[in-house]
């Protein structure tokens, strides 16, 4: 069983951020991602299909406040990370895929005054540029890998995985494998702190997009969004907001439409679950927005497991 000073079960409602606000330099960082991934970003060599319509813009959508991405989350990771920090037994940190910095940034603050030996694993290099750009930044140790979750095969057993809202990216059969990976890459005692977004109203069995009518609504609030913030941005405001058109014509996800869905997936690769809930509550709901306006009601379900 966990440690006295590790999370436990019940005590979703009284984590606190223990461990202040990460620095996340979107202002600066927003602009690196839009200009490095038309060159790093990853294209699948069957299909042709590739990341860049997500990760240029990625940043500038968080930025404008399109959508809360970790934001609404931060408080959650922040106090959980810092707890395993703590610790003094969760070092070797694994962040398993990454939009960007913001996990890491999770971890660089919670971990402050403390030992973290930091590994950022993503397929596509845009994502581990971004996160090598933050740990120079600081500074903080990194070390990146480009591999997918699937077959990536680290040299030494982590202490703690996490990620944010990364199994909506895989259908039923791959969140299985991916879980089962995750348990792979843990020591015993190792733990998962992640959460993913739950649409418990949705209709749709499988994949969840943009209509084309939100994606318009989506590119009418970037093109406003831009020209308003404050200081100005460096990419005229149509280029961003004819960016964000395009990643959100061609986002696709997966349903997701009850906690259970993701609960039983660690429990069957042999985790015990710590902790999980729906959310911290009607503020964070009110503040955690999805950039689409499909199935009012959904929740970004938080949980960390732990090996067995």
């Amino acid at each position: 069983m966990g440690m006295p000073d590790e999370p436990s079960k019940g005590r979703s409602a009284e984590l606190r951020n223990l461990a202040g606000v990460p620095e996340e330099p979107l202002a600066e960082s927003a602009h690196v991602a839009w200009v490095e991934a038309p060159r790093r970003c990853h294209v699948d060599p069957e299909t042709g299909e590739t990341c860049v319509d997500y990760h240029r813009v990625w940043q500038y959508m968080r930025l404008l406040g399109l959508f809360t991405a970790t934001a609404a989350n931060s408080e959650f990771l922040s106090a959980t990370f810092r707890q395993y920090a703590q610790s003094g037994h969760h070092t070797r940190t694994l962040v398993s895929a990454s939009a960007d910095y913001s996990m890491l940034a999770h971890l660089k603050c919670a971990y402050a005054g403390t030992s973290l030996d930091a590994t950022v694993l993503d397929r596509c290099q845009t994502s581990l540029f971004l996160n090598r750009w933050y740990a120079s930044r600081y500074p903080l140790s990194l070390t990146t890998v480009c591999a997918s979750v699937l077959d990536y095969e680290p040299q030494h057993p982590f202490d703690l995985v996490c990620t944010h809202n990364f199994l909506g990216l895989h259908d039923g059969v791959q969140r299985q494998r991916v879980v089962a990976r995750w348990h792979s890459f843990l020591r015993p005692g190792g733990v998962v702190v992640t959460t993913q977004r739950v649409r418990p109203t949705s209709s749709e069995e499988q994949c969840i997009h943009f209509t084309p009518e939100e994606a318009r609504w989506l590119r009418e609030r970037a093109a406003a969004a831009a020209r308003a913030h404050a200081g100005g941005i460096d990419v005229d405001a149509d280029q961003v907001a004819a960016a964000v058109y395009a990643y959100a014509i061609r986002r696709r996800t997966y349903a997701i439409h009850t906690p259970r869905e993701i609960t039983a997936l660690f429990e069957n690769a042999g985790f015990e679950i710590e902790m999980v809930d729906e959310g911290g509550g009607p503020a964070e709901r009110a503040r955690d927005f999805p950039a689409n306006r499909v199935a009012p009601g959904s929740y970004r379900m938080r949980i960390v497991a732990r090996r067995r």
